[in-house]
């Protein structure tokens, strides 16, 4: 095991590296890169501790890579006392805009003769372009290329996040959906979303972006098969379910999905949760407030509502009727509220819940996750 820090736009981050590098299959684990989603950052922390045991028993199989907080830019913006993780200061989403690499990989290929050996080189180039491009752009795009660097060429990729208020939940393609299953299992996921284009370019899917394309580029054949990586952003709940409990029940889930992807040798220890709602992204409702004032949720997270039920409350504190201060927040489809917007001054048009549906698209248009 080694763990190291490698500098980025002028910050350190910590990467741990488990087994030997090439090994197969090659995982690689991520938390908080929206900085302040810090569940992900103390259940990998409990992960990397698991696997140092792991490791000194010889029980690591593949090539593990674990970065416990990936984002040391957002982790130390704090603006009149309060932390701002989710964006960085001149506006942008840490989770979007990840380079498009696909294309800079495809015209290098273009200049070399095929042979048994394309994928390695576009694995190679791949890593060349994204190493340039940590020494070049501003910070945030740095970032990302060091952090797309060390993803790189790896068969499983786990973006770990929280939501604001939330049950746990999963974000993946349908086609990544088969790998996942059994982390889904062992955490007790209640809810897996299924997009292959969910944002501008995201982390989990920036990888494989690049990977369809060089694979169009490269064909496949039995000689020359395809290299598909499979990603997922995994929610860990909250923003403040944070505590020793939940990190060490969710490190020795994330351990017991290494077990089952053949990483790290041994059986699997956490219980096998029921199977969680699998969903499409459009159909998933985000219910938006209609006026800024204060919020009231009235359901828990995790229960079962029907189209047109109350959901919350929203008062106006600045209107002088009483009857035109408050609002009712409805349910426009039946589902399962997952998230919910975890501060109780809230801003008109912005998320007060989202609910899990399963009775088909609601919009007319390709679903698109919240900012």
């Amino acid at each position: 095991m080694a763990a190291e820090k490698i500098i980025v736009a002028g910050e350190g981050i910590v990467v741990h590296r488990f087994g030997i590098p090439g090994s197969r299959p090659k995982v690689y684990l991520q938390g908080a890169l929206h900085a302040d989603e810090v569940s992900a950052t103390v259940a990998l922390a409990e992960l990397v501790g698991l696997l140092r045991v792991a490791d000194a028993a010889g029980q690591v199989r593949g090539e593990i890579i674990v970065v416990p907080h990936c984002n040391p830019l957002g982790a130390k913006q704090f603006i009149l006392g309060r932390h701002s993780g989710r964006f960085s200061l001149d506006g942008r989403n840490f989770n979007r805009a990840f380079p498009h690499v696909g294309e800079r990989v495809v015209e290098h290929l273009k200049r070399l003769c095929p042979d048994q050996r394309a994928a390695d080189d576009a694995l190679r180039i791949g890593a060349g372009i994204l190493d340039s491009l940590t020494r070049v752009g501003t910070p945030v795009e740095r970032l990302q290329a060091a952090l797309m660097g060390l993803a790189w060429g790896s068969d499983v990729i786990v973006d770990v996040h929280a939501d604001m208020e939330a049950t746990l939940h999963l974000y993946t393609s349908e086609k990544s959906w088969p790998v996942f299953q059994p982390l889904a299992r062992r955490l007790d996921v209640p809810v897996v979303i299924l997009a292959d284009k969910s944002a501008d370019s995201p982390f989990d899917e920036a990888q494989g972006d690049a990977w369809s394309m060089i694979n169009a580029h490269l064909g496949e054949s039995i000689d020359r098969p395809a290299f598909r990586p499979a990603a997922c952003t995994l929610e860990l709940r909250g923003l403040s379910d944070v505590t020793p409990e939940l990190a060490a029940s969710d490190g020795r889930a994330l351990r017991d999905f290494l077990v089952q992807l053949g990483a790290v040798a041994g059986t699997g220890e956490s219980a096998v949760g029921s199977a969680p709602l699998v969903t499409a992204l459009d159909a998933v409702e985000v219910v938006k407030s209609t006026m800024t004032g204060v919020l009231i949720h009235l359901k828990p997270l995790g229960v079962k509502v029907t189209a047109g039920e109350c959901v919350a409350r929203l008062y106006d504190p600045f209107e002088p009727e009483a009857k035109a201060s408050w609002q009712d927040v409805v349910a426009g489809t039946d589902g399962v509220i997952f998230a919910r917007w975890h501060q109780r001054m809230i801003q008109a048009g912005m998320a007060v819940v989202k609910i899990a549906g399963s009775d088909g698209p609601l919009f007319d248009r390709p679903a698109r996750l919240l900012d």
